[in-house]
């Protein structure tokens, strides 16, 4: 503990019962400038009940000054001996009103719908052109796989999907279910030319036996 510590504690013990706030005062007053732990008994010593009443006294005294003061100000208007000046409360500042929108000419609102209505119409141009160059896609892409119309119309297909991924899953489907396919104009030529080779090799077998034959 400090000096003021040591000697509040002193001072509950020696004056016991009396207001802490008064003991407080005195402990400060008697602890300013000393720093010797030693003289603590000796201070406490020498202070006398008297000595408590008075610091009491004073301070009652002091507080009723000031309580005589204060409503003597108050009652006169006034601090420190001078009169307290009215604050006037402030007119509040009136609120800015917004500025009416500025109004734009017929003729430029003329041209600026005329801009809007031509650029909704080339977006919608645009949208057409690319959504056929798209279906044309799809349907070149379908008939190479030998998928008719009606497999795939009215069915939606992202824009960016994989068309021969795409169809080449939807045949496969169509061929689980078992869905025949007709052979494309190049299948079946293909095979008619197989077929034909074919003979012409049986034919042209015949012709070479009987030949041998013959010069036998």
């Amino acid at each position: 503990m400090n000096i003021y510590e040591q000697i509040l504690a002193a001072l509950k013990t020696k004056f016991q019962g009396v207001e802490v706030a008064t003991l407080q005062r005195i402990a400060s007053k008697k602890s300013e400038g000393v720093t010797d732990e030693s003289k603590v008994n000796s201070i406490v010593e020498g202070i006398s009940f008297q000595d408590v009443l008075n610091s009491y006294g004073d301070y009652r005294a002091d507080g009723a000054q000031k309580t005589a003061i204060s409503n003597y100000e108050k009652k006169h208007n006034i601090k420190d001996g001078k009169p307290i000046e009215e604050t006037k409360p402030q007119t509040p500042a009136p609120t800015p009103q917004p500025k009416p929108a500025e109004e734009v000419p017929a003729w430029a609102q003329s041209l600026i719908d005329s801009n809007k209505t031509l650029s909704e119409k080339l977006a919608a141009m645009d949208a057409k052109t690319k959504a056929d160059i798209r279906d044309q896609q799809i349907d070149e892409v379908a008939k190479s796989f030998g998928i008719p119309e009606f497999a795939y119309k009215g069915k939606q297909i992202a824009d960016d999907a994989d068309l021969n991924q795409y169809f080449t899953d939807l045949k496969q489907e169509m061929q689980n279910s078992g869905f025949q396919f007709v052979k494309s104009p190049e299948e079946g030529n293909h095979e008619h030319q197989s077929e034909i080779s074919s003979i012409a090799e049986q034919i042209e077998k015949g012709t070479k036996e009987i030949v041998e034959q013959n010069n036998k």
